[in-house]
């Protein structure tokens, strides 16, 4: 096969994945699904979304995974702060960094977020596993507390 040849290939197989990246993540099928997503939200009474609301709040599970993505960006630099020297996280790509939840206080819908994706380096250069855990009040989107220790959950 000549230099050209090769060439061309690739260029060909780099437009066909561009073109796949850009039907899959913009295509017209998913905005139209977005838009009817959107106004079907608008013109629900707000009886229904308290009531969903109320239901989901006292639900552990819903409520917790309902902020998960969101405590999990803001507890992740208060944690990192946690290291005294240095710190790196051992979480898969797509892994949550807060796996597991507990209530703070259900009153108050605040929860405690625990994982154990992190390696916190000591004096001597070896990295040790920690379990932290994230207070968080989802209704406000603010970080209550953070604490480490050492080893798994």
């Amino acid at each position: 096969m000549s230099q050209q040849n090769y060439k061309i290939e690739n260029m060909l197989g780099l437009g066909l994945l561009i073109a796949a990246a850009i039907w899959y993540f913009g295509g017209s099928g998913r905005d139209a699904g977005i838009e009817e997503t959107a106004s079907s939200k608008t013109a629900a009474p707000a009886e229904t979304w308290q009531a969903e609301y109320s239901t989901c709040v006292r639900d552990l599970t819903c409520w917790a995974s309902k902020w998960q993505a969101a405590a999990g960006r803001n507890c992740g630099v208060p944690i990192e702060r946690l290291a005294k020297l240095n710190f790196k996280w051992t979480n898969r790509t797509f892994e949550p960094r807060l796996p597991r939840a507990t209530w703070l206080n259900k009153d108050t819908g605040t929860l405690t977020y625990i994982g154990d994706g992190i390696e916190f380096q000591n004096g001597f250069g070896a990295w040790i596993i920690h379990t932290y855990e994230c207070d968080y009040d989802p209704l406000s989107a603010r970080v209550i507390a953070v604490r480490a220790r050492t080893g798994q959950m």
